[in-house]
C-alpha cells in the first residue's frame, strides 16, 4: 500500500513539472546581430572591450543599521572614452568635472535606459567619462592620477560599474 502512495505521488509530481510536456523549439536564428540586441532588449554581446553598467547614486550614504546603502539605480548616459588621461591633461573642478581634455577620444556610447554598456575597444588603457550638465564626469584615479583608468587585454572584455556619485554624501 505504501508504495501505491509513493508511485502515485510520484506521478504526480512528475505531471506537475512538466515531464511529459515536449520540449520547447529553440529559436530559428536572428537575421543579424541588430535584430537580436533588439529583442533580447540589451547590449550585443562584444569579444573584446568594456562591458558594464552605469549607476546613479545620490544622498547620504553613510552606514547605518537602520538602512544598507544604496547600490545605485541604472541610468541613461553617454559615456565617452578617451586615451588614458592623466590629471594633468585636463581641466578640473570640483575635483570631479573635467573639460578641455588634451587627450584623444576613441568612442562614445550611449548607456540603455538601465544603464548598461557594451563597447568594443582595442586593447590598451583608457580613462571613461560620462556627460554631465557641469563637464565630463568622473571621480575615480589611480595611484599615478590617471582619470578613471581602465585597461582591455587582447581577446577580454572588462567588465566596469561606473559610479556617478556627485550628489551622494559619504
Amino acid at each position: 500500500m505504501a508504495m501505491a502512495k509513493f508511485l502515485l505521488l510520484a506521478l504526480l509530481l512528475s505531471q506537475c513539472n512538466g515531464a511529459n510536456q515536449p520540449h520547447q523549439k529553440t529559436q530559428e536564428p536572428m537575421e543579424n546581430q541588430e535584430q537580436a540586441k533588439d529583442a533580447q532588449g540589451q547590449q550585443a554581446p562584444i569579444q573584446q572591450g568594456i562591458n558594464g553598467q552605469v549607476l546613479w547614486v545620490s544622498g547620504n550614504q553613510m552606514p547605518s543599521p537602520d538602512a544598507p546603502p544604496s547600490k545605485g539605480r541604472g541610468v541613461e548616459r553617454t559615456l565617452y572614452i578617451y586615451e588614458l588621461t592623466n590629471a594633468s591633461q585636463a581641466n578640473t573642478s570640483e575635483g570631479v568635472f573635467h573639460t578641455n581634455i588634451q587627450t584623444n577620444l576613441v568612442t562614445q556610447v550611449v548607456t540603455d535606459a538601465n544603464g548598461k554598456f557594451a563597447v568594443s575597444l582595442k586593447p590598451g588603457r583608457y580613462s571613461l567619462f560620462s556627460k554631465e550638465e557641469k563637464g565630463l564626469f568622473a571621480s575615480v584615479y589611480d595611484g599615478e592620477m590617471n582619470i578613471n583608468p581602465v585597461e582591455v587585454q587582447q581577446g577580454q572584455v572588462t567588465q566596469v560599474e561606473f559610479l556617478i556619485n556627485y550628489q551622494a554624501s559619504y
